[in-house]
């Protein structure tokens, strides 16, 4: 029996991690370079946030395609980024990044791993604890609806992670909430600009 498992071990081919997709409305997963982990389930917390925007999609998008390449104003999670790749507002697309995560600071690379034009873009977290934004865009009559997924590991023993949930959870959701109102306040002041 042991050989008849090394020989099934050995025509097994490697498979390319993925993340978890943490919300239904976002797009399939997409198989991303080496290096990139899993979240793992039982240590991630989602929180997922939508507002209606009052500009066309194309204008929602376009901001949000360069959360990464520059320091966003209106995003209270990213404190700081620094792009580390030639590739911009693509998959692949790379930057040194510092994020605030109900208080605690992060620094880490961040990689766009979703790029779906005016419809869906996510950016992942390299190092551990793993952290992913799902952006989902949806046109409206008067406007576009822009949705976010924040999915991140809490760290430590159950009990460290009750309490973070607990304690954190309710500042983080707090930060989505101000992100998009304020990405709302930036693309809506755009498209008066833009419209006058």
């Amino acid at each position: 029996m042991a050989r008849g498992s090394r020989k099934k071990k050995k025509n097994r081919q490697p498979k390319l991690p993925t993340i978890v997709s943490p919300s239904a409305r976002t797009t399939e997963n997409a198989p991303l370079p080496l290096g990139v982990a899993k979240l793992q389930p039982d240590k991630t917390v989602l929180i997922s946030k939508e507002i209606l925007v009052m500009a066309p999609v194309e204008s929602c998008f376009g901001i949000l395609a360069k959360q990464l390449e520059q320091s966003p104003q209106w995003d209270p999670i990213i404190v700081n980024v620094r792009p580390v790749s030639e590739s911009r507002g693509r998959i692949g697309a790379t930057s040194q990044v510092t994020l605030n995560l109900g208080g605690k600071k992060l620094e880490s690379l961040a990689m766009i791993s979703r790029y779906r034009p005016n419809r869906a873009l996510s950016w992942v977290r390299s190092k551990k604890p793993k952290a992913r934004e799902d952006w989902w865009l949806e046109p409206k009559p008067r406007g576009t609806m822009v949705g976010v997924t924040l999915a991140h590991e809490v760290t430590g023993w159950v009990i460290g992670r009750f309490l973070y949930k607990i304690l954190h959870r309710k500042k983080v959701a707090e930060d989505l909430d101000k992100m998009l109102a304020q990405l709302k306040a930036v693309a809506e002041s755009i498209n008066r600009n833009q419209t006058a």
